[in-house]
C-alpha cells in the first residue's frame, strides 16, 4: 500500500519521537529534522512509496547522527523483556480460554502495538493486552484463516516487532498443537526501529517452535521487499504453503507484491487510519486479512 496523506504526519511524529530516544540534545534533533524534511515523500512530492521505504531513509539518517549500529538496541531487549515477565500468564490465560486460537491471535497480532511508529514511550505491555476484549476482530476472517492453516504443511512467518515477538511464539505453540506445521519465522537482517532482528527472535526461545531465517535484506527496511530479498527467502515464500505477514510495514510492502493471492494471510493491529478506512474496521481494530 503505498502511503496516504495521513501517512505524512505520522512519520513526521515517529521520527521526532525516535530521535529524541538516541540523539544527544535538541541542537542535533532540529539538524535531524531539517534533514529529513527534504525528502520528497515527506514534501508531498512523491506519493508512488511505501512507508517503510520512507522510515528506512529516515533511520540511516539517523544511524549517521547517532554513530550507533543499532540505535534501538536497548528498547528492543527491553520489550522482550517486559513481554516475558507475563509470558507464562499470558499462556495460562490462553490454554483456559473457551478458544485458545482466537485469544492466542487476539494476543499476537495486539501485541503489534508495541511499535516505535505509534510512539516511542509505548504503554506497558500490561496495558496494552489488558484492553484485549475490547478489541473488535472479524471472526469470518479468523475462520478463513483457520481453514487455510488446516491445508497447510509448510507455513512462512513473518514477524515484526520485538515484544511482540514473544506473543508469536505463544501463537505458533498453539498453531503446533492444532496443526501439523513446518514453521520457517522470517526476521529483518538490518536493525531498523524495534523491529526484531535473528538474534532478537533467538533470545525470547522462539527457535524452539519455529526454523530461523533472516529476509537477507542489506538495508534498514522495516517491511518485505521480495526484490530485495535473499534467494533463500524468495524460495521459501515460493514453496510455502501459507505465508503468515505480521504488522503494518510488511503489509504495507508486501500487498505491493504480485503472485500471493491466496497464500497470504496478513495480521496487524488498526493504528492507523489508512489501514482502518481500508478494512472498513475502527481505529484500534484487530485486523485479519486474507488475500
Amino acid at each position: 500500500m503505498f502511503i496516504l496523506p495521513d501517512c505524512i504526519p505520522c512519520t513526521l511524529r515517529m521520527a521526532l519521537e525516535t530521535a529524541r530516544l538516541v540523539l544527544k540534545d535538541d541542537e542535533q534533533i532540529q539538524r535531524f529534522m531539517e534533514e529529513i524534511l527534504l525528502l520528497k515523500p515527506l514534501r508531498g512530492e512523491n506519493w508512488q512509496i511505501t512507508s517503510p521505504e520512507i522510515v528506512k531513509d529516515i533511520w540511516l539518517i539517523l544511524k549517521a547522527m547517532s554513530g550507533e549500529k543499532d540505535p534501538f538496541e536497548y528498547i528492543k531487549a527491553e520489550q522482550n523483556q517486559m513481554a516475558l515477565q507475563i509470558y507464562s500468564l499470558t499462556k495460562k490465560t490462553v490454554l483456559q480460554s473457551r478458544d485458545p486460537f482466537l485469544e492466542a491471535l487476539k494476543f499476537a497480532i495486539a501485541g503489534n502495538a508495541l511499535d516505535a511508529m505509534v510512539g516511542a514511550k509505548e504503554e506497558p505491555v500490561k496495558d496494552i493486552l489488558s484492553k484485549l476484549d475490547s478489541l473488535p476482530i472479524d471472526l469470518n476472517n479468523v475462520n478463513e484463516l483457520k481453514k487455510r492453516l488446516s491445508k497447510t504443511g509448510k507455513l512462512a512467518y513473518i514477524s515484526d516487532n520485538c515484544g511482540e515477538i514473544v506473543f508469536d511464539r505463544l501463537f505458533l505453540e498453539i498453531l503446533h498443537g492444532l496443526y501439523k506445521l513446518n514453521v520457517t519465522l522470517v526476521t529483518r537482517t538490518m536493525p531498523v526501529l524495534n523491529d526484531a532482528t535473528l538474534n532478537d527472535a533467538a533470545s525470547i526461545g522462539i527457535g524452539e517452535v519455529a526454523h530461523l531465517m533472516e529476509n537477507g535484506i542489506r538495508e534498514p527496511l522495516p517491511g518485505t521487499v521480495l526484490k530485495k530479498a535473499s534467494s533463500e527467502i524468495r524460495k521459501l515464500f515460493e514453496e510455502s504453503d501459507l505465508i503468515i505477514s505480521k504488522g503494518v510495514g510488511n503489509y504495507d510492502s508486501l500487498t505491493e507484491e504480485k503472485g500471493f493471492e491466496g497464500k497470504i494471510s496478513f495480521l496487524l493491529h488498526g493504528k492507523c487510519h489508512p489501514c482502518c478506512i481500508t478494512h472498513k474496521v475502527p481505529l484500534g481494530a484487530l485486523i485479519v486479512y486474507n488475500a
